[in-house]
């Protein structure tokens, strides 16, 4: 798959897959496959996960019952032939993920790298196929690959240096990465508990997804901002994402903004035209390039801000190793690390 540029807007093409991986991800995509009538598939380790009925590549850990990142991402190697029946026949995957969580940061990466990889043997095969027979025509076998992850909070210690070595990862191969951050939203929201934040989140998340049927999407790194529900004003709750926008990057840095509009039929016109112009001339005014308006959340408004980045943001802080050392001098760039088991015959020699 061709990386594209993040100054573009892409439509999504059918048909579409919802992959879910995890815990997390597999009710998302669940809740969302269920809510749109759209195909759905779950990978995971857990055996208890609620799939749905859908089909499900569950990954053998053997005898490991809590297996590490690493090592459970040795283990999917044996089931990258099942991932790649799974995507078979679709345009589109939409995979959705959480990198706080172990499933979600240790096969996201192995998941988008076996898609990329598979398309890259298919392009061959067909190309090769088209030389050998002079009325053949290669046949295109792209799959877009849309990356929805969730980021951990930042007093999660032991999970944010893999979460950034596995979203730079995602984005490697990945044409479209949303990303959404917890500890963004909930720094500026400190009264609300973690589940309230979850759901607000994962709502969010559920909302931005499903519009992505109507309309345009931003290109590589796009940021979620998610502003908190509120009954009676539109720009309390934009106040909301745009902080939340903030505490990830900087204002120079978004290139485009969608700007989505939940409970829109519950705005008067004029409220809606402050609400744009504020935006606009918060941001360039050409970087605001559609405001979508949802019918959802009945008795309350949420604006949530899909900002297309194109420089750094904290994100790249979480694995401070690849400020100094370039992509090109990993080792282990191509063949994502693991954690192989090896038993080996020692006898006891005293």
């Amino acid at each position: 798959m061709d990386k594209l540029s993040s100054d573009t807007l892409n439509n999504m093409k059918k048909p579409v897959l919802l992959l879910g991986v995890g815990g997390l991800g597999s009710r998302l995509a669940s809740k969302i496959a269920n809510e749109l009538g759209c195909a759905c598939s779950i990978v995971t380790d857990d055996e208890g996960c609620e799939t749905g009925g859908y089909p499900t590549v569950l990954i053998n850990t053997q005898s490991w019952i809590n297996p590490s990142g690493r090592r459970l991402r040795f283990y999917a190697q044996a089931s990258v032939d099942r991932i790649k029946t799974l995507v078979a026949g679709y345009k589109t995957v939409l995979i959705i993920g959480n990198l706080a969580g172990k499933a979600g940061n240790a096969l996201c990466p192995t998941i988008c790298n076996t898609i990329r990889n598979h398309q890259s043997s298919v392009a061959n095969q067909t190309s090769e196929a088209a030389l050998s027979s002079f009325h053949s025509r290669p046949q295109t076998n792209d799959i877009d690959i849309i990356t929805f992850i969730i980021m951990p909070f930042k007093f999660e210690k032991n999970r944010i240096f893999d979460a950034g070595i596995s979203l730079r990862r995602i984005r490697e191969s990945s044409g479209a990465v949303v990303v959404i951050d917890n500890d963004a939203f909930l720094d500026n929201n400190p009264d609300l508990t973690i589940s309230q934040c979850y759901d607000l989140t994962n709502q969010a998340l559920f909302d931005t997804i499903s519009s992505f049927y109507q309309t345009e999407f931003n290109v590589d790194l796009n940021l979620l901002s998610v502003g908190r529900p509120n009954r009676d004003s539109v720009s309390s709750s934009a106040k909301d994402s745009l902080a939340m926008l903030l505490d990830n990057t900087d204002i120079e840095s978004v290139r485009r903004t969608l700007v989505h509009v939940m409970g829109g039929d519950r705005i008067s016109v004029g409220a809606m035209n402050d609400l744009v112009d504020t935006i606009q001339s918060i941001f360039k005014k050409d970087s605001v390039s559609s405001v979508n308006l949802m019918m959802s959340n009945p008795g309350h408004v949420n604006v949530h801000l899909l900002s297309s980045v194109v420089s750094k943001t904290k994100f790249d802080s979480y694995d401070p190793l690849s400020e100094i050392i370039p992509s090109s001098n990993n080792l282990d760039w191509d063949e994502l690390d693991c954690s192989p088991e090896i038993s080996l015959d020692i006898r006891n020699v005293e």
